[in-house]
């Protein structure tokens, strides 16, 4: 995706993640793309923070997709960890255009159930959105690798006084 499509999709799932974060009580909410890429994001403070976890969740889609057809479970629904203070909450959603993951963070104002039901919703509305309504083109090679590129350049390049880390 070029940096302009980012741009029109961060704005288009603007409101359906709001409305998620509200109605299902998350905290910190995370739509990535399978491999990684940050469509939206809410409650995050650090971009660092926010590219730790979205490959995080890339990776625990891929782990979770092979233990599955190894053992013969099929398609994972999602994956919850219950921490001390804290829940997470991690799900794929496939889309005509795309996988998409969803993680979201929770604490005792909300429960699995909820989240899930939410989650759910958020993502029929995806769905809907004509943004991932269309299959999406195949990327040539060169194509792919100047994205990467770009992308690499934009992760390690010097941080300009006054950035967030």
């Amino acid at each position: 995706m070029r940096r302009g499509d980012m741009a029109r999709l961060n704005e288009v799932l603007r409101e359906p993640m709001r409305v998620f974060v509200r109605e299902s009580r998350a905290h910190i909410a995370l739509l990535v793309n399978a491999s990684g890429q940050v469509l939206a994001q809410h409650g995050f403070v650090g971009r660092y923070q926010v590219m730790n976890v979205a490959a995080l969740a890339a990776a625990a889609n891929a782990s979770a997709r092979v233990l599955a057809d190894l053992t013969g479970a099929g398609r994972w629904q999602y994956l919850h960890h219950a921490g001390r203070s804290r829940q997470l909450f991690l799900a794929p959603f496939s889309t005509p255009s795309e996988e998409l993951i969803l993680v979201a963070i929770f604490d005792e104002h909300s429960t699995l159930g909820l989240v899930e039901l939410f989650f759910q919703r958020f993502a029929d509305e995806v769905r809907r959105l004509p943004e991932f309504s269309e299959a999406l083109p195949p990327v040539s090679a060169a194509a792919f690798e100047g994205e990467l590129e770009a992308g690499l350049d934009r992760i390690f390049a010097p941080q300009q006084s006054g950035e967030e880390t």
